[in-house]
């Protein structure tokens, strides 16, 4: 997790994680420590009252056992407090980098992401990391300092101790490792199916108002409620093997203590009762110290499942490197009014499409900087797929690409976002205000600049900077989304601005004006617009050329 932190970020968690490890081995090993002096003072103490000759003064063991409950208590408040801080901080970490690397994927592959399954990524996922450090770090370092400091001091009172809980706590270990290996995938699976699972109820709790609309709310319960009652049974599983886990540590545990008292109570040297009863209570720590064994297996399934989830399907890979700008990063500057900009565009022996092959061919094409260029056609004509081109969303399959001499694809995404900017036919809003969303684009612009961006995009006089949104902008018009996106593009000054259908829902008059607004607002940036609608041709009055594409070709090229 630490590679996709900050590297001041990281090293002060990092930090804290090593102190809160030393905490938790200083915790148990004042743990074992505790039991093995407080049985031995015990017995020592009671021999004593026995005794009408021992002289044995309680007071240093007393105080010792004092001190070691102590330390105990404050090494592992202190180690909670560590290893819970670091940990929590590193998935915040995640999580902000999580999110950027989903707003840099290809706009295909942001697509197939749902929503729900986005927002479990997000969420549920980057939770279920944490158990690799408390569930699963912690406890492997607790358990090997304890159980090789255990294991020195029983050798050391008598070897036999030491070799007998040895060999028992191998056999413990070897038998938890054996079933951890079903626990391992049986948690990982468990991992992927909770996720699927509560992103289909994200996407029916978005849905609900569509599937009561169709009758199918009984329909959706019934695969929810399916869903959700398949995940008892390999939970169930998981909860009898981390059992059966248990309880064999629990009976290694009293095989061992057996084998010590029967090794130091009979024989030709049999121990001082004292001593024997601090070497079984310490082999009773040491495997109490061990026992969260059983459990490892299925968390670092679970935690492995999560994070092969959020590399493979969000592309965190692409958020380790330099192309995250940090928070406080350099505010959008606008371009100078009437200086000239170099986003012409170049084309040649364009092919371009998906897996099923190419969908759009483009033999030669020439735009200048500065110009306002209509792409015009039917739908599935290739518009929207030669904008995804051009904005380096999609790579060309053959051919070349230029945008202002440079290969769009090739650019990083904080090179692509400061030099063009795309708006969807279906850009989403945030919940909020007018002004917030606005802000997005621009988070220094100030009130004028808002003013002005909803003069451009036709808002003023319909909406106030304060105008809620709603969620998913339901409080305003498909129309009004639309206008509202236009706002943000205009505000963030690119130098080529490529617009999906930016007229839909528009009445004529609100389209043109629309157009003519942004040549005016942007007069040295490219503007490159693919139009199907009603109102094409009141819109095709305002280009300085119309390309017509049709059934993935370039039909006709009118320069006006």
């Amino acid at each position: 997790m630490t590679e996709l932190a900050s590297p001041l970020d990281s090293k002060q968690a990092g930090t804290r994680l090593v102190l809160g490890l030393l905490l938790a081995m200083t915790a148990a090993v004042a743990s074992a420590g505790l039991m093995g002096v407080a049985g031995w003072f015990i017995v020592r103490s009671a021999q004593t009252g026995l005794s009408s000759t021992s002289r044995f003064s309680w007071l240093y063991p007393s105080a010792g056992v004092e001190a070691l409950a102590v330390i105990r208590t404050a090494a592992r408040y202190g180690e909670r407090l560590s290893t819970h801080q670091s940990t929590l901080e590193l998935l915040a970490q995640v999580r902000t980098r999580l999110f950027a690397s989903a707003t840099r994927l290809p706009m295909a592959k942001l697509r197939s992401l749902r929503s729900g399954d986005l927002l479990d990524r997000v969420h549920a996922d980057v939770d279920t990391l944490d158990r690799f450090v408390l569930a699963v770090a912690v406890p492997a370092v607790v358990c090997t300092v304890v159980g090789v400091g255990s294991l020195t001091v029983l050798t050391i009172v008598r070897p036999f101790f030491g070799a007998a809980a040895g060999g028992l706590l191998i056999l413990a270990l070897a038998t938890n490792l054996t079933m951890d290996k079903g626990s391992r995938r049986l948690g990982g699976q468990l991992a992927r199916d909770r996720s699927v699972a509560r992103s289909r109820l994200i996407e029916a709790m978005e849905g609900r108002v569509e599937l009561a609309g169709y009758g199918a709310r009984q329909h959706a319960y019934d695969e929810l409620r399916d869903r959700f009652a398949a995940l008892d049974v390999p939970a169930r599983r998981l909860s009898v093997r981390n059992s059966n886990g248990q309880a064999v540590i629990a009976i290694a545990a009293g095989l061992t203590v057996a084998a010590i008292l029967a090794a130091g109570a009979v024989g030709p040297r049999p121990l001082d009762s004292a001593v024997l009863a601090f070497a079984a209570l310490l082999a009773l720590a040491l495997f109490d110290a061990v026992k969260t064994i059983g459990s490892i297996g299925q968390e670092s399934g679970r935690a492995r499942a999560a994070w092969h989830r959020l590399r493979e399907v969000t592309g965190l890979e692409r958020v380790a490197g330099r192309d995250i700008e940090p928070t406080g990063a350099r505010e959008l500057a606008p371009w100078p009014a009437g200086a000239p900009v170099a986003a012409d565009i170049v084309i040649r022996r364009l092919s371009a499409g998906y897996a099923t092959g190419p969908v759009l061919e483009v033999a030669h094409l020439d735009v200048a900087a500065g110009s306002l260029v209509i792409l015009a056609g039917p739908s599935g004509a290739g518009k929207t797929t030669l904008l995804s081109v051009l904005a380096g969303e999609q790579p060309a399959m053959a051919g070349e690409v230029r945008v202002g001499g440079v290969d769009p694809y090739a650019l990083s995404y904080g090179q692509r976002s400061g030099y063009l900017t795309l708006v969807e036919a279906d850009s989403g809003v945030l919940s909020g205000t007018i002004e917030d969303n606005l802000r997005l684009a621009r988070p220094g612009a100030t009130r004028a600049e808002l003013d002005h961006a909803l003069h451009v995009a036709v808002l003023s006089g319909f909406v106030e900077r304060s105008t809620p949104v709603g969620p998913r902008g339901n409080f305003l018009s498909g129309g009004q989304r639309r206008r509202l996106a236009l706002a943000q593009a205009y505000l963030r000054r690119p130098r080529l601005l490529l617009l999906d259908e930016p007229t839909e829902g528009l009445d004529d008059a609100t389209a043109v004006r629309i157009m003519v607004n942004l040549r005016a607002a942007l007069p040295g940036t490219t503007i490159v617009a693919a139009i199907h609608g009603r109102n094409a041709g009141d819109v095709i009055t305002q280009a300085d050329r119309v390309i017509q594409v049709a059934d993935g070709e370039i039909v006709s090229d009118q320069v006006r």
